[in-house]
């Protein structure tokens, strides 16, 4: 877990290194949720973070939380391979698709969702309690 954290906390800061293992921990024992680092020697570079859901609008779909690239490895491939394993998870447990939400405010993220053969499909709305 510690291998990741520099990586989770690019695109998370709000979460504290103690709040990693909890959250986890809660996640993992509620749907499954499992993180998968792309690494080059010992360095995380690329990070995802999934679970398999299931509801009456996807049915039994795969659903990626977290994906981030270290900045200085993003346009390389590594988001590109990661989404790319995902699908092979996907149609591995015969899901009917996959899906995932990203910041109305992250253009750069958009543009990589569309390359990728992503389509905008939904606005979700949020209210904090």
């Amino acid at each position: 877990m510690l291998s990741i954290w520099p990586l989770l906390k690019e695109l998370r800061p709000h979460i504290t290194e103690s709040d990693l293992k909890n959250i986890y921990e809660q996640a993992r024992k509620a749907d499954g949720f499992t993180f998968y680092g792309y690494y080059e020697g010992s360095e995380c570079i690329g990070l995802m973070g999934l679970r398999y859901l299931t509801d009456f609008v996807h049915k039994f779909h795969l659903y990626i939380d977290d994906l981030v690239v270290t900045d200085k490895q993003r346009s390389s491939g590594v988001g590109a391979k990661l989404l790319k394993f995902a699908e092979a998870l996907a149609k591995e447990k015969n899901c009917t698709g996959l899906r995932l939400c990203t910041g109305t405010e992250n253009e750069a993220g958009k543009r990589f969702y569309e390359r990728e053969n992503w389509n905008l499909r939904a606005v979700v709305y949020k209210k904090k309690l």
